[in-house]
């Protein structure tokens, strides 16, 4: 499998045809130019193509046709665009469709923990175990799930924007990294709920969200269902 690199170079064509139909039209919608000095922590003006989600998600996808997809694949390809889209993949991937195969949620509330501390140290680009590189899934489920989350950020890319400048700070980044360690570890023991995993994974997904796009209401949000995390976990596992 070989995703579309974006490390230390710009990609702009369009993403090769494949057999998955879906997704190709809404793809072509976005421009593919990224910028790699992005810096998450920064609410400096950013080209509008870097903080499309959709533009994120699609570069999940991987170019050629495969049966496999690795997490290893998928971190390397968003390594140079900060942390935000590398919280909002394992996110997504719990989330979607591949959160229903035992052990994924698990391995992703690991993988967010990780980056998470990392970001907090103050890390520039995060490391990940081998083994954990080396987790692959459906690479089918990935694509369903791609195309049912495109619907979803492309209507959010068009009402998030930059403001509340204040929650976009380095201080506000390590109050979230904190809380997207407990949300992804929180994602552990709420796998044995049916469902409870979205609660952590959706305010990580808001954090990463709030990351990419600078929105400090999407920050807001995430806090809401941080909140929300803790008491699932209390309900439903502690008290339980």
């Amino acid at each position: 499998m070989t995703p579309r690199r974006v490390l230390g170079e710009t990609v702009s064509k369009n993403k090769p045809k494949s057999n998955h139909k879906g997704s190709q039209t809404s793809l072509n919608s976005y421009s593919e130019h990224h910028n790699n000095g992005e810096n998450d922590s920064s609410c400096s003006n950013s080209s509008q193509s870097d903080n499309r989600l959709t533009s994120v998600l699609y570069q999940l996808e991987p170019d050629e046709d495969t049966n496999k997809v690795s997490i290893g694949d998928i971190m390397e390809t968003l390594s140079t665009r900060g942390f935000g889209p590398l919280l909002f993949a394992p996110a997504l991937i719990a989330i979607m469709p591949t959160g229903g195969i035992p052990g994924v949620p698990t391995v992703c509330g690991v993988i967010i923990a990780l980056i998470s501390v990392q970001m907090l140290l103050g890390k520039e680009q995060p490391w990940l175990p081998e083994f954990i590189n080396k987790v692959d899934f459906d690479q089918d489920k990935l694509h369903k799930g791609i195309n049912i989350a495109s619907k979803a950020t492309q209507w959010i890319d068009k009402i998030v924007k930059p403001r509340l400048e204040l929650l976009c700070s380095n201080k506000a980044k390590k109050v979230a990294a904190l809380l997207c360690i407990f949300a992804a570890l929180a994602m552990i023991p709420l796998e044995i709920v049916p469902f409870a995993v979205m609660i952590p994974a959706a305010a990580i997904i808001l954090f990463a969200i709030s990351f990419i796009t600078h929105d400090g209401y999407v920050f807001l949000a995430a806090l809401f269902f941080s909140l929300m995390t803790a008491y699932f976990l209390i309900s439903h596992v502690i008290m339980g």
